[in-house]
């Protein structure tokens, strides 16, 4: 008797091997054979899934997406409303080598986003829930007449963050990241009662 596969597992692994292929080549390693060759399979477990990459990539982000959530839930836990909004700076910042790793191959889309209007919907959703975090961790927090110049300045400040440690991860260690986001939460015009500091590595 065949052995029953879980449909919501099987994508999951596939879009999570999809994600890693990504990372390592960019777009033009992504193809269904290469997908195929890391799971350890034939095309057709892929194609049983995805019948092509536009489906694929659409995949990607709502998985990109949904793991992001339930990372950012985790590391915000417990937390006053600064520290929170601290702890989302350094979560939207390669913190790790994995995270770099991840970031280039999101990064390498980028060039390909006017190719496949998945890619377009990939980073149109993800610039929205990045915005939306930061904006409803600072409402509050700010001047409501501030509060889309604070969210534009952190998400500057975050994705300048990204690609310096893409570029040079040698040189942006945790320490140095953090540093600079706290020297960016300096610069907003926070209400007094949101001036909480932190201890380094708290969050």
């Amino acid at each position: 008797m065949p052995r029953s596969v879980d449909p919501h597992a099987r994508r999951l692994e596939i879009t999570n091997a999809a994600i890693r292929v990504l990372a390592r080549g960019g777009t033009q390693a992504l193809t269904l054979k290469s997908l195929a060759e890391e799971l350890g399979g034939s095309i057709t477990l892929v194609t049983h899934f995805f019948t092509n990459r536009d489906e694929l990539f659409v995949a990607i982000t709502d998985e990109l997406i949904n793991s992001y959530d339930a990372m950012l839930d985790e590391a915000e836990q417990d937390l006053d409303a600064y520290a929170r909004l601290r702890a989302l700076l350094i979560w939207m910042s390669p913190i790790t080598a994995e995270d770099v790793e991840t970031e280039t191959g999101r990064i390498a889309l980028i060039w390909r986003r006017k190719e496949h209007e998945s890619i377009g919907h990939f980073f149109d959703a993800m610039e929205d829930r990045m915005r939306s975090l930061l904006r409803r961790r600072l409402d509050g927090m700010v001047a409501t007449d501030m509060l889309e110049e604070a969210v534009g300045y952190l998400r500057a400040v975050t994705n300048g963050l990204t690609l310096s440690a893409v570029e040079h991860p040698d040189l942006w260690p945790r320490e140095r990241i953090e540093w600079v986001i706290d020297r960016a939460l300096e610069g907003i015009r926070l209400k007094p009662a949101s001036r909480r500091r932190v201890r380094r590595g708290t969050a």
